[in-house]
């Protein structure tokens, strides 16, 4: 067990004031304790005198917030003396079973007391899921007497589950969960220790009250088993400043939950949005007060680590183990969070973090021109073309799995999704396969979709930020061009769905594409060739492709372009699928949303915009700067509203795919702003904590204001857009009718004509409170009315949809309007 250095040596080694410092290594609560605590501590009596050994009034306390009794409560100094008098009641030399990665002072404990250690590892990440049935295998075969399980897990921050706490406890040993940040996940075995004589479960004062100093946690356990650790503890082990500061704590402790442990769940949740920014950071789930996560290719976990640590961040880094390769953060304060994304973005500017085996491929090149393969790299098709599959070998009475797909994509031949449809229920029908035109004809109509039923092709999502591709068109003098299996009008109805068409667009406002049955399909390099004719004749040394198959490398390094291989976000063995692109010839592997290009292409301050010229076109010597069609910027925005009764992060990207994550409390809010996402095709983020308590006003509100502003900061100059939206959106009985002009003269006239009070938790009336305080602070006029309809639900349902539909209209881009206005400006 490695313990955390103090701040004022890390300060004064790395050369950073201790004020400047983020410490994000240990999962303490850096807002401190509270004014209370440290006032009791200030004023506590009797230094002179021993402290109680019986722990009278503390234990008094402490069986009060857990909801036991009193003689079910031993203090220790930390959990840790608690861990160790656990391992002295067991007979010398028993087994103590562990479950790593976990926290290391369960081993570290058992080996002092040359305890057997019977490790039983964890599943792979994400997940690290328990291995309930191995734990019971090393009670009953090796003499396993003490199970050791955290939950939250350290430093994995999953939960366990009351069925494994059952199972264990049903076996002859002691399971002892240590819950240390219990108070941040709200899952706890406590209630069970009634049930079995043979559970103790753990606390600490150290996380969620601010008290890692002080020293005190407390275990919860069976009457007879309690009684044994008051018996061998030292006697007077709890100190009275201790004891004076845990009882204060817990005198304040509604205080505790809402001014810290609130917050601090709540920054991680911006934290986990922020961070999306580095793509080849992999957040595992955690309902702890971290989050561990997965360093990717091209960076280093070791060079991050001490990376970040120069720049006055410290994180909790793994160099060896299971955890290889991943880093531990802890939720700081939002000051903290915001030193932590400041020194990731420097380190990932530097170049300094990406680890040496990657560095060489990752700079051999200048590109001045990128080709992009679609499904896996652009379009997210797990849920479209690979359903599809199944759906058409289902169809035909063959059962496919994703799995199946996986693995025929990785052996390569597997760029026509029909064919390979086709090849996958051949292997089990043999001669009474159907044609390959029945086969295609079935998944067609599952892709693309009948009069009755909707294709798959609507749940495709854009993979890498639009932001992101609007960056990198910007730094690619010579364009960018899609090659793909799919057929062209498939291929057109993706970008143009997500406003991707101008950026693959040539000085004739031509898509620059290489679809199905135009070349030869990949891995011949045949059409990598053509869309380097179709960019205006770029050589191939200056051109890389992107893609996520063998296919897609072989085709690239048969052309002598570079190979740029690309992970899906659905691969479940990342590891093989990397394997498998790196032996087809890949020359750098990259993460989901392939950001690591902006590694190689040079910043747009040194690159000459130059469109590429339609095929066979001669092209004079380009001006200085050149835009080409469809370049917008980057149109999102992120606001944080923080007041004495509610606690906002909104983010959102006008031009996203409708992807939403919303929690403000208010179930019924909540589903009405993801109808507007969904409809509008913005993205919204939307985290809030409010004052449900009093009533919903404030929530309400206060959601409508940031998101406004976060609307309004993202429309920017109010330039090349349509500017007006109209529309009628019915939803059962109920019909409601949207305009919306983005005038920058904020008014607002809503009549949803709703009924009933209350829709779920909300008060009918902050529905259209919300609106109002939307499109003041968006600063647009919005006439939302709901014409017809009996039920409230659908009524508000319908208006929202309407006024979605009306926003994408109003937002889109046109090229040719200029400022839509007579007076030059909005």
């Amino acid at each position: 067990y490695a313990p955390i250095q103090p701040l004022d040596v890390v300060a004064a080694e790395i050369g950073v004031p201790v004020e400047r410092l983020a410490k994000l290594d240990a999962n303490e609560n850096l807002y401190g304790p509270m004014p209370q605590v440290v006032e009791a501590v200030k004023n506590v009596g009797g230094m002179h005198i021993y402290p109680d050994p019986l722990q009278t009034y503390l234990r008094q306390d402490l069986a009060e917030y857990i909801g036991v009794g009193p003689e079910r409560i031993c203090a220790g100094v930390g959990s840790d003396e608690l861990l160790d008098l656990l391992i002295r009641l067991v007979e010398p030399g028993c087994g103590i079973v562990t479950a790593t990665p976990t926290f290391g002072m369960y081993s570290f404990l058992g080996k002092i007391a040359k305890s057997q250690i019977l490790d039983v590892v964890r599943g792979p990440g994400p997940l690290f899921e328990l291995d309930v049935a191995g734990i019971i295998d090393k009670v009953r075969n090796d003499n396993g007497k003490l199970v050791f399980i955290a939950s939250p897990n350290n430093p994995t921050g999953g939960l366990l589950d009351a069925e494994a706490v059952r199972a264990i406890c049903e076996e002859d040993c002691i399971l002892v969960v240590d819950e240390a940040y219990a108070e941040f996940s709200g899952g706890s075995a406590v209630s069970m220790v009634t049930e079995f004589p043979n559970l103790v479960v753990l606390r600490t004062f150290s996380k969620w009250a601010g008290l890692a100093g002080m020293r005190v946690g407390f275990s919860v356990a069976h009457p007879k088993l309690n009684d044994k650790l008051l018996s061998i503890k030292q006697p007077y082990n709890i100190s009275v400043a201790a004891e004076a500061a845990a009882r204060a704590a817990l005198a304040v402790r509604d205080q505790i939950r809402k001014e810290h442990i609130e917050p601090i769940l709540l920054e991680r949740e911006r934290m986990l949005v922020l961070l999306q920014e580095f793509a080849w950071l992999e957040a595992v789930p955690s309902v702890a007060n971290f989050i561990l996560f997965k360093v990717g290719k091209p960076m280093d976990a070791a060079k991050l680590h001490k990376g970040l640590r120069k720049l006055g961040v410290l994180v909790r880094f793994y160099p060896k183990g299971s955890l290889a390769g991943y880093v531990r953060i802890s939720c700081g304060r939002p000051q903290d969070t915001d030193l932590l994304i400041d020194a990731l973005r420097v380190l990932a500017q530097s170049g300094e973090i990406v680890a040496e085996g990657e560095k060489a491929a990752l700079s051999a090149r200048k590109p001045q021109a990128v080709i992009l393969d679609m499904d896996g790299v652009l379009a997210e098709v797990s849920k479209s073309y690979r359903v599809a599959i199944e759906q058409t070998a289902k169809a035909f009475g063959v059962t496919v799995t994703q799995e199946d797909i996986t693995q025929a994509k990785l052996k390569g031949d597997a760029n026509d999704d029909w064919k390979l449809t086709h090849r996958l229920v051949s292997n089990v029908l043999g001669a009474e396969t159907p044609t390959l035109q029945e086969i295609t004809d079935k998944f067609q109509s599952f892709y693309i979709g009948t009069d009755a039923v909707p294709g798959l092709r609507d749940l495709e999502t854009l993979i890498p930020n639009r932001s992101l591709l609007v960056e990198l068109r910007k730094r690619c003098p010579r364009g960018m061009a899609i090659v793909t299996g799919r057929p062209r009008e498939e291929c057109l109805h993706f970008l143009n769905l997500h406003k991707l068409t101008g950026l693959v667009s040539n000085g004739a406002g031509d898509p620059v594409l290489v679809c199905m049955h135009e070349a030869k399909s990949k891995p011949d390099p045949e059409p990598v060739l053509l869309a380097l004719e179709r960019l205006g004749g770029v050589q191939p040394q200056d051109a890389i492709m992107v893609g996520d198959t063998p296919d897609d490398m072989r085709a690239s390094k048969a052309a002598g372009v570079g190979a740029y291989g690309v992970l899906t976000p659905e691969a479940s063995d990342k590891e093989a699928v990397r394997s498998a692109l790196v032996a087809a010839g890949a020359d750098a592997v990259l993460n989901p949303g392939f950001v690591e290009l902006l590694d190689i292409l040079p910043s747009p301050s040194n690159v000459v915009m130059q469109a590429a010229s339609p095929a066979g076109v001669s092209r004079a010597p380009p001006p200085r700067t050149m835009a080409f069609s469809g370049l917008q910027d980057a149109r999102v925005a992120a606001v944080e509203r923080k007041t004495k009764e509610t606690s906002i992060q909104i983010r959102v990207d006008l031009d996203g795919s409708g992807a939403c994550d919303v929690d403000t409390g208010l179930g019924f809010l909540d589903h009405m702003i993801s109808a507007l996402a969904k409809h509008s095709r913005i993205d919204i983020v939307a985290k809030c904590k409010g004052d449900l308590w009093i009533d919903d006003h404030h929530t309400a509100e206060d959601v409508g204001i940031a998101l406004g502003e976060a609307f309004d900061k993202a429309i920017g100059g109010r330039k090349g857009i349509a500017r007006w939206g109209y529309a009628l959106c019915p939803l059962d009985e109920a019909l409601s009718r949207a305009v919306v002009d983005i005038s920058s003269r904020p008014y607002g006239v809503v009549d949803m004509g709703l009924k009933r009070e209350m829709i779920g938790t909300i008060s009918t009336e902050m529905l259209g409170h919300f609106v109002h305080s939307f499109v003041t602070a968006a600063r647009l006029t919005v006439h939302l009315h709901c014409l017809e309809g009996e039920n409230d639900h659908h009524r508000a349902e319908s208006a929202f949809k309407a006024l979605a539909v009306a926003l994408r209209m109003a937002i889109a881009f046109d090229q040719g309007a200029g400022v839509p206005s007579t007076k030059g400006v909005l």
